[in-house]
């Protein structure tokens, strides 16, 4: 990949992106938020990439990745009206259908064009696939596009549980604000694995499954950024007062505690 690669898909996201413009205020309010989340997680993508000392063509390709993560975004919200994939599709395939379908890899390698795809595609998934090369290439940058995109979800959701702030029903994923935590949720959590977005009922449950994700976490810079950034800190502080949360942040706090950065 060439210096001149990154500007045209630089060029051909923010072309792309302008169709889905809208009159209507909330569909407006999260295409905008899916455009500043996709520069965000192309910082955080290059931050984890340069703590990692790689070359800088991998760095653009890391880019490239970030840049793409979340094309499906658009399409899918202008058409289904929320950003839950159970309920719409698979925002991570619809992204590469797209970037298949108008052939905007084309001009790379089809060894990079496969990785930048895979590296997509699994983004959103529960785990990388077990059959992939752990010391492989798409192994390496599908764990970052899932630390840099983690890094950025939990930023906007601690602002969004910041006091007074308002709450947007689609990064809610449209669960009411009810009491409790779904009991497969805290269960997960207490054997440090990550939750399962089906077991979510409520806001809840979207908080602690979001605080979860320390349990997939790649790379030391990741957990740096998070602690300097205190965003676990913010969304526990706004977790209900009731039996099990003094249990959960306990729990969350000795895993942080227990990791080396």
């Amino acid at each position: 990949m060439q210096k001149e690669d990154l500007d045209f898909f630089r060029k051909w996201f923010f072309e792309y992106v302008r169709q889905f413009s809208s009159p209507d205020p909330f569909i407006q309010e999260n295409i905008e938020l899916k455009i500043k989340h996709t520069g965000r997680v192309c910082e955080n993508i290059l931050l984890l990439s340069k703590s990692e000392k790689i070359s800088e063509k991998e760095c653009m390709l890391a880019e490239v990745i970030a840049l793409f993560h979340d094309l499906g975004r658009f399409e899918q919200f202008m058409k289904y009206k929320t950003f839950r994939d159970s309920e719409s599709e698979n925002h991570a395939v619809l992204s590469v259908k797209i970037l298949s379908n108008k052939k905007v890899l084309s001009r790379l390698s089809a060894e990079e064009e496969n990785l930048i795809l895979k590296a997509i595609e699994y983004h959103n998934r529960m785990e990388i696939p077990q059959n992939i090369d752990k010391c492989s290439k798409l192994n390496f940058f599908s764990k970052l596009i899932r630390d840099a995109d983690k890094i950025d979800i939990l930023k906007l959701s601690s602002e969004e549980y910041s006091e007074g702030k308002y709450l947007n029903p689609a990064l809610e994923l449209n669960l009411p604000d009810t009491q409790g935590y779904s009991e497969p949720i805290v269960s997960e959590i207490l054997n440090n694995r990550m939750a399962k977005i089906v077991d979510m009922k409520n806001r809840n449950d979207v908080k602690l499954l979001r605080l979860s994700w320390i349990f997939d976490i790649n790379f030391p810079a990741t957990f740096s950024l998070l602690k300097e950034y205190g965003y676990l800190e913010t969304i526990m502080s706004s977790l209900p007062e009731i039996k099990e949360t003094n249990l959960l942040k306990r729990h969350f706090e000795n895993y942080l505690n227990s990791i080396e950065t």
